[in-house]
């Protein structure tokens, strides 16, 4: 009997030092030079750098080329992919809306449908995937496209969306080649979408 309450009280004490598996643990924040945090998604900088100081691109101060080199890939890569540092899991009705979808097209593989059944099940899931685009694509209403044609966007002065944010500065100027960006390749970077459709 002594023996299992000295069991029980050993485990009792040692079990609440144990951490919770499920609990979120903080994301490190790397830093510049300068102090400037680097954006979560990029990770950590190279630890190994040459000892030359140049200006880092982005307002990052001043640091290694080695420094120069991985920000430039970086800024480069978010360019490409403006919603490359996303976190869907933060959305919980975009996680739910995917897990949906998942299921509906599976359950399209191996269920036997009426014609009239298969059409209001295609109809549902287009609905759903339909809302997981509003969702996950700052740049649509309701229902409706809001991206404006290439030759609309020229038009309207060549605007940069409200709510768009350049890592890099100006979507204009490319920084690891110096040269300017044409109005095709700012609006395919900006709308994700060919400027000749």
């Amino acid at each position: 009997m002594r023996i299992l309450s000295l069991l029980l009280i050993i485990f009792v004490t040692c079990g609440t030092n144990v951490p919770a598996q499920n609990e979120a643990k903080p994301q490190k924040v790397f830093k510049a030079p300068g102090g400037k945090p680097f954006p979560a998604h990029w990770g950590q900088p190279p630890l190994r750098q040459t000892r030359d100081r140049r200006t880092l691109p982005g307002g990052y101060g001043e640091g290694s080329g080695t420094l120069v080199r991985w920000i430039q890939e970086n800024l480069d890569k978010d360019a490409k992919d403006p919603r490359r540092g996303e976190n869907n899991t933060a959305n919980p009705e975009i996680q739910k809306l995917e897990k949906e979808i998942a299921e509906m097209k599976r359950t399209l593989t191996v269920a036997k449908f009426s014609k009239k059944g298969l059409a209001k099940f295609i109809t549902r899931l287009k609905q759903k995937q339909t809302k997981l685009a509003e969702l996950k694509s700052p740049g649509k209403g309701k229902g409706k496209d809001k991206t404006p044609s290439f030759d609309e966007w020229v038009k309207g002065g060549k605007k940069i969306p409200e709510g768009l944010i350049f890592t890099g500065g100006s979507p204009w100027f490319n920084e690891s080649k110096g040269k300017n960006r044409s109005p095709e390749q700012v609006y395919r970077m900006i709308f994700n979408k060919d400027p000749k459709k």
